[in-house]
């Protein structure tokens, strides 16, 4: 397997995976959003709410707000959870509009990730009191618990025959795409780290002039992360736990042997 860093950002990462099957592929992309526990709000208890939005509304929003998950603190690559639980307080009195980054925690390292995230707007003498129960859970039980997105392509390089009238504007738009271009005396070569659409006018030559070639068993990943986790850690926590959950395959097979 090789893996080569394209762009790191603080939240999101794009890079090349190569040497592998597309299922794999495919299975590390579902680890990483079903797989990957991160902390988020399960149940709400309201004390107080004269706010316009029913409760049902509002514990909605908050269990969609990211929180911030110690990777040092609990062993996310576990098969079992934690079933360690967050309180996050809330107490406002309007007019104005509560935020995230009202939520108090018992908890310092696990937080709203955004503080900025609207909830609900309350008018003058409107009060919400409430608190939140957070716990460790999976994308793949809601949304709500997904760390982020994680999506691929396979490589491909578009081959484009000098013949084409117009090539030299397809050079130009792959360029302006920051995508790599080789041109050799009858063609230019277009490697599409990331897509790239072709104008109207050059669609009757797909296919003859204009020819994509897949690169086998190489993929282009990108992973963006809600602010829960480092883009860095969701893949390395979403590998762990394909290893382990052969490892523990493996097992139970060698038990059906014996």
């Amino acid at each position: 397997m090789e893996v080569k860093i394209l762009e790191k950002r603080e939240d999101s990462v794009r890079f090349i995976l190569g040497g592998v099957s597309h299922t794999f592929a495919n299975a590390l992309r579902r680890a990483i959003i079903g797989e990957v526990p991160t902390f988020a709000v399960d149940e709400v208890e309201f004390f107080e709410n004269d706010s316009a939005l029913f409760d049902e509304i509002i514990a909605h929003r908050l269990a969609m707000v990211p929180l911030t998950t110690p990777v040092d603190r609990f062993e996310l690559d576990a098969l079992d959870l934690d079933d360690y639980t967050v309180t996050l307080g809330l107490e406002f009195e309007g007019p104005g509009m509560v935020y995230s980054g009202d939520l108090k925690s018992d908890d310092p390292d696990i937080k709203p990730a955004n503080p900025s995230i609207p909830i609900v707007k309350l008018a003058e003498g409107q009060r919400i009191t409430l608190n939140a129960y957070a716990r460790l859970g999976r994308g793949r039980d809601h949304a709500k618990w997904q760390p982020g997105y994680a999506y691929y392509k396979y490589l491909t390089r578009i081959h484009i025959s000098k013949e084409v009238p117009g090539w030299k504007k397809l050079k130009n738009l792959a360029e302006r795409r920051k995508l790599p271009v080789e041109e050799t005396g009858s063609e230019i070569i277009i490697t599409t780290y990331k897509s790239f659409y072709f104008p109207r006018e050059f669609e009757g030559y797909m296919g003859s002039l204009i020819k994509e070639e897949v690169i086998p068993d190489t993929f282009v990943f990108t992973v963006e992360s809600n602010g829960e986790l480092p883009v860095e850690e969701m893949v390395a926590i979403a590998l762990k736990i394909l290893m382990r959950k052969s490892d523990r395959f493996i097992n139970e097979l060698h038990k059906l042997a014996v």
